[in-house]
């Protein structure tokens, strides 16, 4: 392939001409067997052409390629498919959670309420007590340290990981770990399954091990990573952040969707959503064979691209790891590790703002995982079934939707067209907007009294579902492209600190609040209300460039990689 071939127009489509033979078609230019030089008596053992060919070679394809737009899809559909599976089981998980840690806790403070006896009760322990009677202190506060300890070891291996699964990304390649990451999940929920359901046989807190999924794939931080890698490769600039945006929707979706069917579900056996969730979470194991791997396919990676090729195969080193070869004569292997771990990070030294806007995400996880929260806070305040809190959120993730599906893609569309604003620019304001209404909506969510105060505040709070997608869109745009997953992946480290000391930290707050009494059972979402402030004034404190806030020619994008 010729070096002047812009990776922004290969789609990616393999397919054989009138003659049968096999063909590449990027940007409308078809090379086949023919048009290559053919060896001669003369010609070298190892080509030369191999030597110099500027385009990373890409794993072998198959007979028909899908284009971007396609690709795209399907990657969206893994996330519908892994969302709508987490959301059918996350409020009858917790709704089994509760029953269990609820009939041990009458088993010793008053059988008198116990409704069938250890042998009878079913799996989960479901039956066992009358739902009403689980919303006591004692076992609120158990159900909420259950859960906030899980965050806490699920971050641990994550952490250790999150650095060396990024660098493996950009050295073998996004596919194999997003395999590995979507594999491990589907074991992480059978491993919580049987121990739930063999209740009489495990304590509860044996779930506690489904952490050492994480060793194999990474954990859920990762893999979210990696499959936002994945959409960076194949989206040019200008798109990325409504790709970003598109896939965030498209997750919100399935839970709108699943959120009522499960309360539903749940109203006849929590187990049923349960169940069903586990095998949707399994069919996004189908979509592997469609996708490719990507790494070296990224639109503006013409810096990527421009590196040749040894003759095995393998990437020389950039310019930069060139000059400082010289320095790395000596055979101190520390050393020579220390030099290159500067080098991997160097481009953080070189923009604040990165390394600044990373910090966002230790928040992500926590505001993420506050559904879980917030469904438990509704029951035990308002003195509501899980089903119906449930049902409640319905509301809370159809605001999402209608955000992330219609009115930021319009004032996206509205900031680029009629106020001629760059995609760094946009991405930035739509972010500063956005976080206002995640501060002032989960604030509002500690204060409410009833069920139509928090109903609303949920709907504030959700307008600042796109800050995280925006912020994310807008680092990948200070990122060159050879370093894009290592970014990815010290977002994961910030987002898998969050989750770690965050789940404790609001189960904690929750308890407190629940010894306090009256409004302070609403102490999380204060909590959460002032980490978001914090993270306003960081946010309004990030400045463009003047080369980033105007809008750039087509060309340019990948010019200024």
């Amino acid at each position: 392939m010729a070096s002047g071939i812009s990776r922004e127009t290969v789609s990616y489509e393999c397919f054989r001409d009138s003659n049968g033979r096999s063909t590449t078609k990027a940007s409308g230019i078809t090379t086949s067997a023919a048009d290559t030089d053919e060896p001669g008596e003369h010609s070298p053992l190892l080509s030369i052409s191999s030597q110099e060919d500027p385009i990373i070679d890409l794993p072998a394809r198959p007979r028909q390629w899908l284009s971007r737009r396609c690709l795209t899809q399907v990657l969206i559909l893994v996330v519908i498919l892994a969302s709508a599976g987490d959301q059918l089981q996350e409020s009858p998980q917790t709704r089994i959670f509760e029953s269990i840690i609820c009939y041990r806790y009458y088993e010793v403070a008053d059988p008198g309420k116990l409704l069938l006896d250890r042998g009878s009760v079913g799996p989960g322990a479901i039956g066992g007590v009358a739902e009403i009677h689980c919303k006591v202190n004692a076992v609120q506060e158990q159900l909420a340290m259950l859960r906030g300890y899980q965050q806490l070891l699920d971050g641990i291996p994550a952490l250790m990981l999150a650095l060396p699964f990024g660098w493996a990304a950009d050295r073998f390649g996004r596919k194999p770990l997003l395999s590995m990451g979507l594999l491990s999940a589907v074991f992480r929920f059978a491993w919580i399954q049987l121990v739930t359901w063999f209740w009489q046989i495990f304590d509860v807190r044996m779930t506690w091990l489904s952490t050492l999924h994480a060793c194999f794939g990474g954990g859920s931080a990762v893999t979210t990573g990696v499959f936002f890698v994945i959409l960076s490769d194949i989206t040019p600039e200008a798109e990325r952040a409504s790709v970003f945006l598109q896939a965030g929707a498209s997750s919100l979706l399935a839970n709108l969707v699943m959120s009522p069917l499960s309360a539903w579900w749940m109203q006849t056996d929590p187990w049923i959503p349960n169940l069903i969730g586990i095998l949707i979470c399994v069919s996004t194991l189908l979509a592997l064979p469609f996708i490719p791997e990507t790494l070296g396919a990224r639109p503006d990676s013409s810096l990527t691209s421009s590196r040749p090729s040894t003759p095995s195969g393998e990437s020389v080193a950039r310019p930069q790891d060139i000059a400082g070869a010289s320095e790395l004569v000596s055979t101190d292997l520390l050393a020579r590790w220390s030099a290159r771990f500067r080098d991997a990070i160097s481009f953080l030294t070189q923009d604040w703002r990165i390394l600044a806007l990373c910090l966002f995400f230790f928040g992500h996880t926590l505001i993420a995982s506050s559904s879980r929260l917030l469904l438990q806070y509704m029951s035990k305040r308002y003195n509501i079934i899980f089903a119906d809190a449930t049902m409640l959120l319905t509301v809370y993730n159809g605001v999402k939707v209608l955000l992330l599906f219609v009115l930021l893609p319009y004032l996206s569309t509205l900031s680029m067209r009629t106020f001629r604003l760059s995609g760094q620019t946009k991405d930035l304001y739509l972010a500063r907007a956005s976080q206002i209404c995640v501060l002032i909506g989960f604030t509002l969510i500690g204060f409410s009294p009833n069920v139509p105060t928090v109903v609303v505040s949920m709907s504030v709070a959700s307008l600042g579902t796109g800050t995280y997608l925006l912020i994310r869109s807008f680092i990948t745009s200070l990122v060159p492209g050879h370093h894009i997953a290592r970014v990815y992946s010290i977002m994961t480290l910030v987002d898998t600190i969050g989750a770690m000391l965050g789940g404790p930290i609001l189960a904690g707050l929750f308890k407190s609040g629940l010894a306090l009494g009256d409004s302070w059972i609403g102490l999380p979402f204060y909590f959460l209300g002032l980490m978001n402030a914090a993270f306003a004034v960081l946010i309004f404190a990030v400045r463009l460039r003047p080369d980033e806030a105007r809008i750039k020619l087509p060309g340019e994008e990948a010019d200024s990689r």
